[in-house]
């Protein structure tokens, strides 16, 4: 299992154990993180933006075209900005912090 963080809007932890090869959002719904996800997952909306707090921005795969510009409807972009719908786990992921935007 891979050990992932989540921090809510009150700076509340909360550890999760995530399975390989599925979302951060599918993951979020599993751990009942009030992550919305309206489009179940299809990036054709923005409602699962997410920050990703810890180093790992560098051991994602790149926001593809289609999620910039999902990404560029939301409020709040940042540069650690993603959607949780686009975030697969990987080994790599150990360790992720994020928090709902």
């Amino acid at each position: 299992m891979i050990k992932i963080e989540y921090i809510n809007k009150k700076g509340k932890h909360k550890l999760i154990n995530a399975s390989k090869g599925i979302s951060l959002l599918e993951v979020s719904k599993n751990n009942n993180i009030n992550l919305e996800g309206a489009c179940g997952g299809e990036m054709l909306c923005s409602t699962c933006h997410v920050y990703i707090l810890s180093n790992h921005l560098g051991k994602l795969k790149k926001k593809t075209k289609e999620e910039k510009e999902i990404l560029t409807l939301t409020e709040n972009l940042k540069k650690n900005s993603r959607l949780a719908c686009q975030i697969k786990i990987t080994d790599k992921l150990n360790g992720l912090i994020f928090s709902i935007a």
